[in-house]
């Protein structure tokens, strides 16, 4: 049985299971809860004595509030440290794109956002820090290894911060490429005059005289 006390206990997959619960029983619910932190069998929660159920619903009472929305720069997890990249434009095009994939099953995929916020640091100085450029190699055995071992207050925070930054992100991108968009036909509807313009010819005035055959 685990020991959990607070969120800190509580690994990335765990936290996954317990926003997926569904159920319109409150005490199934609660029950689905103890078996997943404490990693029991749910048939072994449910024959144990009301005592015995009510002590270990007491031990997770902090999940009635959410973890706490604090942003972590950098951990150390299995004897390597990992750093946040340092602004939001170190994220490639393609990585937005991903990230715009994930967000209809952002629960699900929060591994995926925490692989793709927190990478390798490569180089320390202080308060600053590089880390390794984004590769496909490594990054889902990395974002398992999140999902099994590392604590949700780790991340959660900085997924949130992450997740309205590329909101925003996206509503500017859409209002620059629509403006784009808009001077491109103008652009266009200009040029398309001005050819019309040099290419037509008025036709010459009959004089007085010229022969009519």
């Amino acid at each position: 049985m685990n020991e959990i006390k607070s969120w800190n206990d509580v690994t990335i997959g765990m936290w996954q299971e317990l926003s997926l619960i569904e159920s319109d029983s409150e005490v199934t619910k609660e029950i689905e809860k103890v078996s997943i932190l404490m990693d029991m069998d749910p048939v072994v929660v449910r024959n144990m004595s009301m005592n015995e159920f009510r002590k270990l619903q007491q031990q997770i009472e902090f999940t009635s509030a959410s973890p706490k929305a604090e942003v972590t720069l950098k951990f150390e997890l299995d004897g390597v440290k990992y750093g946040m990249i340092p602004q939001l434009d170190f994220i490639s095009a393609g990585e937005w794109a991903d990230a715009e994939n994930w967000k209809d099953k952002s629960v699900e995929n929060i591994h995926l956002y925490a692989a793709l916020l927190y990478r390798p640091v490569t180089k320390e100085s202080g308060d600053m820090y590089e880390i390794e450029p984004h590769k496909p190699s490594g990054f889902i055995e990395r974002s398992n290894l999140f999902r099994d071992k590392l604590s949700i207050t780790f991340i959660h925070g900085s997924v949130l911060f992450f997740s309205a930054s590329a909101i925003e992100f996206t509503k500017i991108l859409a209002d620059y490429l629509t403006e784009q968009a808009k001077e491109e036909q103008s652009l266009m509807k200009k040029s398309q005059t001005q050819t019309l313009t040099k290419t037509h010819k008025q036709k010459p005035s009959k004089k007085a005289g010229d022969s009519i055959i």
